[in-house]
């Protein structure tokens, strides 16, 4: 019996490849809520006021650094597949939300004075 040397080449390259799974749905909701949870609680606390609130939202972002990381890990995945395009995308979802979490406190706090 002859092998096909291109059977025996595809065999022996297809330990090599790369296999990306994305992580359950469940996982990285929970991450998300996690993450807004801090968004949120930050928002409040470092709120001062005076700031615009995209500057208050930076802040807020930086206060949540562990839990974008391990929204990011978790979607990247073990082989970190595309990690820095992720970061980036999480980071901007962060910014957005965590300038609306203050923008909203604000609005609320202004409606009981």
């Amino acid at each position: 019996m002859r092998i096909h040397p291109l059977l025996l080449l595809f065999l022996s390259l297809g330990g090599c490849a790369a296999v990306y799974s994305a992580p359950p749905a469940y996982e990285v909701r929970q991450l998300r809520d996690i993450r807004d949870q801090c968004l949120m609680q930050n928002a409040v606390r470092l709120d001062d006021y005076r700031s615009d609130a995209a500057t208050v939202g930076a802040a807020v972002v930086q206060a949540c650094g562990r839990e974008n990381a391990a929204l990011v890990s978790a979607i990247a995945g073990p082989d970190g597949y595309r990690e820095s395009e992720i970061q980036r995308q999480i980071d901007q979802n962060s910014q957005q939300a965590a300038t609306q979490y203050v923008l909203s406190h604000r609005a609320a706090m202004s409606v009981r004075r």
